[in-house]
């Protein structure tokens, strides 16, 4: 996929660490000119360096994305240093809130909720504006632990809520404008450590001589940026409201792709009925 953004424009939120590194870093490797957004500007400005450094375009703008002024300040900022948006990657995020739903504080849980699910509800307040009086453009939100199924033995509900929210919202604005050509889905990162986890993951395994239970399930941010890829560029036309894994592998296939788009319910949130005799 070489160059396949090509002078096309997009925000990725989160875009300082982990997996909003590695997409903005992928997304800018394929032509695209970037807006970093985070709340840490010394990462922001690191990584734009660095995309700027291997022949790219990237700004790094400070965001809260729990505030709505900030978030539309991000979309201004954008417009005016590029002069159009075509894709905006809603992954900033995070856990947090940990606890059974009897004692964890309940302040610690909203915030938990703010930055997933508010946080994107401010980037696609911002975006869709634009996106409409273009007739284009693609909303990506990212999933997480918990959207499509318990976690068992942990005690994170206010992550788990947030993101199967998200996959909602994926849902219910691809029905909202379904008469236009915006297009928005979710992507799935499956299991990705950030760099202080695998850290003390590493210090664990140093301590315990085994490998720990979940290493097997780790993936690099690295997969996710190439997903994140394909649901900006012209090769996902024209699947919307969407929600697409790492650990998939039919969008890979141009062919399954088309087989997945004459099905409204494949990868979409459903509830399955039990057949009436």
């Amino acid at each position: 996929m070489s160059g396949a953004l090509a002078g096309r424009v997009a925000i990725v939120t989160g875009g300082g660490w982990n997996i909003g590194r590695a997409v903005a870093r992928r997304l800018a490797a394929e032509g695209a000119a970037v807006a970093l957004a985070s709340r840490d500007a010394a990462r922001l400005e690191a990584v734009a360096g660095e995309i700027r450094a291997a022949g790219g375009r990237a700004i790094a703008v400070r965001t809260d994305v729990t505030d709505l002024v900030q978030v539309e300040a991000l979309v201004a900022r954008t417009l005016a240093e590029y002069g159009g948006l075509h894709a905006l990657l809603a992954l900033a995020g995070g856990q947090g809130a940990y606890g059974s739903i009897e004692t964890v504080d309940p302040a610690a849980w909203m915030r938990c909720v703010q930055v997933n699910l508010l946080g994107a509800f401010h980037c696609a307040r911002a975006a869709l504006p634009v996106f409409r009086r273009q007739d284009q453009g693609a909303l990506v939100f990212c999933a997480g632990g918990g959207a499509f199924f318990p976690m068992l033995g942990r005690e994170m509900t206010a992550y788990a809520c947030a993101k199967a929210a998200l996959c909602r919202l994926t849902d219910q604005l691809t029905a909202e404008y379904w008469d236009t050509a915006i297009r928005v889905n979710c992507l799935e990162p499956g299991l990705v450590w950030n760099e202080d986890t695998e850290r003390r993951i590493a210090a664990e395994e140093r301590a315990t001589g085994r490998p720990h239970p979940e290493r097997a399930l780790a993936r690099p941010a690295e997969d996710a940026a190439e997903l994140a890829l394909w649901l900006v560029s012209d090769q996902s036309r024209p699947l919307r409201g969407r929600m697409v894994s790492v650990g998939d592998t039919w969008w890979r296939d141009p062919a399954k792709v088309r087989i997945v788009d004459q099905h409204e319910h494949l990868y979409r949130v459903h509830r399955h009925y039990l057949p009436e005799p």
